[in-house]
């Protein structure tokens, strides 16, 4: 006699749907104005120190070479002439001269299963990405080559990585999250060559979850 089990969503309502981002050859420009936490962490915004950051646009990397021959910037590199940069905190105070200016380009990653595009910044809970510049690590590298990142409710859990109870710390072979699937839709378990941390699950702060089938489940 065959047994037919429900879908995810139905056994678990409240878990969370992932999604796949795939980088664009496309940047999103901004300026940033911040006081040093070193110097005053008197903000009652939740940072702790005065921030506030605006965007100036979007455009192709390849049309803005001076700032992505190598990837990303992110400094003192755009005149503090320009009227767009913010004058204030949220919380009104004020930025002086030799508080810090900071330009930034950040890459654009498209949501495949809407199409929006969005920088990792701004990427809400459910997304799911790759990492390359930990792939070269083999220990933060997947079976396919890719080292996957998913925002959980609790932050940001590298799959492909270390888990901060890892019993076989020293070996690169095994995986303390065995994934199995195609990204977005992966489930993450024990099954597989692995170490005898946990039970395949994430604690990421507040956060104790398991990825099934394309969904965060709550434990």
């Amino acid at each position: 006699m065959s047994v037919t089990i429900p879908p995810v969503r139905e056994i678990f309502p409240n878990s969370i749907r992932c999604f796949w981002l795939e980088p664009t050859d496309q940047v999103e420009m901004s300026l940033r104005r911040y006081r040093s936490a070193m110097r005053d962490k008197s903000c009652p915004t939740g940072f702790g120190y005065h921030d506030a950051s605006i965007v100036i646009g979007r455009g192709a990397a390849a049309e803005c070479p001076e700032f992505y021959d190598h990837g990303p910037v992110h400094g003192d590199v755009w005149s503090h002439d320009d009227a767009r940069w913010p004058k204030a905190c949220a919380c009104g105070f004020q930025f002086a001269a030799d508080d810090e200016w900071q330009f930034n380009s950040n890459t654009l990653f498209r949501r495949t299963d809407t199409d929006e595009m969005m920088t990792l910044a701004v990427a809400p809970v459910g997304a799911m990405w790759n990492a390359p510049w930990l792939a070269d690590n083999a220990r933060w590298r997947g079976p396919d080559g890719l080292s996957l990142i998913v925002r959980t409710p609790g932050g940001d859990w590298t799959i492909d990585g270390k888990a901060s109870n890892c019993t076989m710390i020293e070996d690169t072979t095994h995986k303390c999250w065995v994934r199995h699937g195609t990204p977005p839709n992966l489930t993450v378990d024990k099954n597989g060559h692995t170490c005898a941390a946990g039970a395949g699950s994430i604690l990421q702060d507040s956060y104790h979850g398991f990825l099934r089938d394309g969904f965060l489940v709550v434990c």
